[in-house]
């Protein structure tokens, strides 16, 4: 191993944290979707985001379970999948067979040729990953983009939230005895400063981008409320979660209240127009399906 790489893994959470308990556990969004086979609504507008054809060659970059690269292979892609835990590796090499190829590896050094990949999603990564590291990151991703290439980036919890909203939201699940949701953000308290050496607000997500070579857009997602499907809004009326949804969505509430937020890129900024549309078409689809809980926490 050499000195440079060796400094890079002091940088980078240990990668031993990632482990099998943690990745089946409900702190990661999705659980209940990925043991019933299926994906969570976030995960499943993501690959739509990316605009994934029959064909194109896919990096998942951090592909966790590896329900997200089982999707993009429904898909029609020619997937790789890839993740710095062993284990990660080992529970999507388990799911998508030999339909892709999983390797374990770091996202700052990438063991592929320039130009590689037409897509490249990174669900969750970038909050792991020390600034720095997350510069070079997205440098390497760069690399490995082709020509007319895109990639798209999600990354949550939002910094704004967590310090205006979550205590306040926590004192008022603790009043209406919601006890799984308040054991949840006490695990995210827990597992936070091991994990997520670079938590982002809508404003540092777009400084990162600016400061990459990939031309891009950024935002919070409006359907804050994921359109009723999390399981705490599913047993509220429809009424009720329409027109919280809308004012919560609604700007600039969601800069606060929103947690999915988003990066579209693309290599070549004449590319960045068709990149945008496909954002505003995909943005107008209501989600279906369930989501297990807070997003990557």
């Amino acid at each position: 191993m050499t000195l440079a790489r060796r400094r890079i893994e002091r940088e980078l959470p240990d990668a031993q944290i990632y482990d099998r308990d943690y990745l089946l556990s409900n702190v990661l969004d999705g659980i209940a979707d990925y043991e019933a086979g299926g994906l969570s609504v976030v995960r499943r507008r993501e690959v739509d985001l990316l605009d994934l054809r029959p064909g194109d060659r896919a990096l998942d970059l951090g592909c966790g379970r590896g329900e997200t690269a089982a999707e993009m292979l429904r898909r029609g892609g020619t997937v790789t999948a890839v993740d710095y835990s062993w284990d990660a590796a080992e529970l999507t090499r388990s799911l998508v067979n030999d339909q892709a190829l999983v390797l374990q590896a770091s996202g700052i050094e990438l063991p592929f040729a320039a130009g590689s990949f037409d897509r490249v999603l990174l669900s969750d990564v970038i909050e792991h990953v020390p600034w720095r590291l997350a510069e070079h990151l997205l440098a390497e991703v760069y690399r490995v983009l082709a020509p007319n290439g895109r990639v798209l980036i999600h990354t949550a919890p939002n910094t704004w939230f967590i310090a205006v909203v979550k205590r306040p939201l926590v004192a008022l699940l603790r009043l209406t005895r919601r006890d799984a949701a308040v054991n949840r953000f006490a695990e995210y308290d827990r597992l936070r400063y091991a994990m997520h050496p670079n938590e982002l607000s809508p404003v540092s997500l777009r400084r990162l981008m600016r400061r990459s070579s990939l031309h891009g857009v950024t935002w919070v997602d409006r359907d804050v409320l994921r359109s009723g499907a999390s399981e705490w809004t599913a047993k509220w009326p429809h009424f009720l979660v329409w027109g919280l949804g809308h004012l919560a969505g609604a700007w600039p509430m969601r800069l606060l209240l929103g947690n999915d937020m988003y990066a579209l890129a693309v290599s070549d900024r004449d590319d960045l127009a068709v990149a945008r549309r496909h954002r505003h078409r995909v943005g107008r689809r209501v989600p279906s399906g369930a989501v297990d809980g807070p997003q990557d926490q």
